[in-house]
């Protein structure tokens, strides 16, 4: 792996070799706009979001997040972005990010991509936020590929 890929895409990846995430407006209707994330790029922001959202469960196929919960994980991202900002060492992402123990070997080279890690996740925010506006939920769909 040369590194993450922190781009939010409109359509599916299609690559059969990645997985991917999906953030879908609504309950769930096939028309309601959605965002698809690289899996290993999702994985950065997982902790952040279990530490504002305890029900949120890798093991879900579909975890369905209310306005007031995404409120509480936009507030996360927010702390998250303000820390890496400031951070100086590979090691600080570890606690920044309440990253799983498969990311720690590849700590240094999220750290060199800290920069883009920051703008997905504001472009992230910028997204639900918008969203949020009109819908009470957004879904985080898990695709296996």
């Amino acid at each position: 792996m040369s590194g993450f890929n922190f781009e939010l895409y409109q359509k599916p990846i299609s690559d059969v070799k990645t997985t991917y995430i999906q953030l879908q407006v609504g309950k769930g209707r096939k028309k309601q706009p959605s965002i698809y994330i690289d899996s290993d790029a999702f994985d950065c922001i997982r902790g952040v979001i279990w530490n504002k959202h305890r029900e949120f469960a890798d093991q879900k196929m579909i975890n369905q997040i209310n306005n007031d919960d995404w409120f509480r994980i936009l507030k996360g991202f927010e702390e998250a972005m303000a820390d890496l900002k400031e951070s100086t060492e590979s090691e600080q992402l570890i606690d920044i990010l309440s990253l799983s123990k498969h990311l720690v070997p590849k700590i240094d080279l999220l750290f060199e991509q800290k920069d883009a890690l920051y703008q997905f996740m504001q472009a992230l925010t910028q997204w639900v936020e918008m969203h949020l506006k009109k819908e009470k939920y957004i879904l985080i769909i898990q695709n296996d590929g």
